[in-house]
């Protein structure tokens, strides 16, 4: 009697994953999701690309203008050279304030942004693994009650006790209180802190500051290890305009992106709360 033909392994392996049998695998990034539900981050990153590449092709627009203008300079006389220096002198304001304002434009659209992702995917985190009322203990911050323990936007003094409002504080120290400061990218403080810091300053502010001001954000560059994102205009040698770098723009859309991926372990890493359906009694 002939044997039925066997398949090998190999094949049935094959056929198995050209037919889509098995486990699915889900990615760290489509995890993210679970807890940040609300919010299409995919949609959000390309329409905020898109408009960084428009505003990048304006501004070397400009100074391929303004390279033209000073060739044109340099091989001209009298009349014409001098409206050339003029015009060479509306194009430099031209790039000045255009550059704040696309500054201002990338920072209006990141800044939200992260503030929005945080404390969705807290209060995602809230309610899918610990159960909205129950506040994790371990960590001072677990004597708040349960609105404030999963309010990024709060900070608890570990010595005093007291809550005041610290959007950057408050995001770090919730991801310690709960274990997610662990999945984060190492550098994620020194990011928000400049990202959020230079918002306060812009947005009270706007494109030309206080000198005061000014001095104040400088130090802050000093100090906070800032200066390869950060760049001024200078009047009598003194900061008077500040922008975001190319450097910092895209390491803050870059950022967003490790994010993701780092919320999607978390989710990996931890085990939903379980949901028992209620019975409805049939009415009579």
């Amino acid at each position: 009697m002939v044997g039925q033909p066997k398949v090998p392994q190999s094949l049935l392996e094959l056929f198995e994953r050209d037919a889509g049998l098995g486990i699915p695998e889900i990615s760290d990034r489509d995890r993210a999701g679970s807890i940040v539900e609300r919010i299409d981050h995919e949609q959000q990153l390309i329409a905020i690309s898109g408009l960084l590449r428009r505003n990048k092709a304006a501004d070397e627009q400009l100074e391929a203008e303004r390279k033209e203008i000073i060739e044109f300079i340099k091989r001209s006389t009298g009349p014409a050279q001098e409206r050339a220096i003029d015009e060479s002198g509306e194009n430099f304001y031209v790039m000045v304030y255009q550059s704040a304002a696309h500054s201002m434009a990338a920072l209006g659209m990141l800044a939200p942004m992260y503030e929005s992702m945080f404390y969705q995917a807290f209060q995602g985190i809230r309610t899918t693994y610990f159960g909205v009322d129950v506040v994790p203990p371990g960590h001072h911050r677990s004597a708040l009650p349960a609105g404030d323990f999963w309010n990024c936007h709060k900070y608890c003094d570990k010595k005093t006790g007291q809550v005041s409002e610290n959007v950057v504080a408050g995001i770090v120290q919730l991801a310690k209180a709960i274990d997610l400061k662990k999945y984060l990218p190492v550098d994620l403080p020194k990011t928000i802190e400049a990202l959020f810091d230079y918002r306060n300053f812009m947005f009270h502010n706007g494109f030309e500051w206080p000198e005061g001001r000014c001095e104040a954000f400088a130090a802050h560059i000093e100090g906070g290890g800032w200066k390869a994102w950060f760049e001024c205009s200078e009047r009598s040698d003194k900061p008077r305009i500040f922008y975001m770098t190319d450097e910092f723009i895209r390491h803050c859309v870059e950022m967003v992106h490790k994010l993701l991926g780092a919320l999607g372990a978390y989710c990996r890493e931890h085990r939903p709360l379980e949901t028992i359906p209620v019975e409805r009694s049939p009415t009579v």
